[in-house]
């Protein structure tokens, strides 16, 4: 259940993201990515929270809030949104091509009649 955080303010610290997520239930881990030569945050971060109903309540919640003048995105991380939807997909059935299927591929066009002139 990990959540991407986007467009964060550079002054935002891990402590702030800590807080933003507090009220929307319990938070398994939190990162917020740091750029190595400032110090300052990158404007992104992780949060994993416990439970698919604190998830889902903290992305409602917090999406397009506005911090610091910046509309902030928060959505499902894409590595867990391609897990959920890789759990979900099932293999379809085998379609049945007929043996012919290619028979009229190689067909040219008519030719023009010399007549047309």
């Amino acid at each position: 259940m990990s959540i991407l955080v986007r467009n964060l303010p550079k002054s935002f610290t891990q402590e702030d993201l800590e807080d933003l997520f507090f009220e929307c239930g319990t938070m398994v881990s939190c990162d917020l990515v740091m750029d190595d030569k400032s110090g300052l945050s990158k404007g992104f971060g992780f949060v994993e929270m416990s439970t698919q109903e604190e998830t889902d309540k903290a992305i409602k919640t917090l999406n397009a809030k506005v911090i610091e003048g910046k509309k902030i995105r928060v959505k499902w991380s894409n590595q867990e949104k391609k897990q959920a939807e890789a759990a979900e997909y099932e293999t379809p059935p085998p379609r049945d091509i007929p043996d012919d299927v290619w028979a009229n591929a190689n067909r040219t066009a008519p030719e023009q009649s010399e007549d047309s002139e």
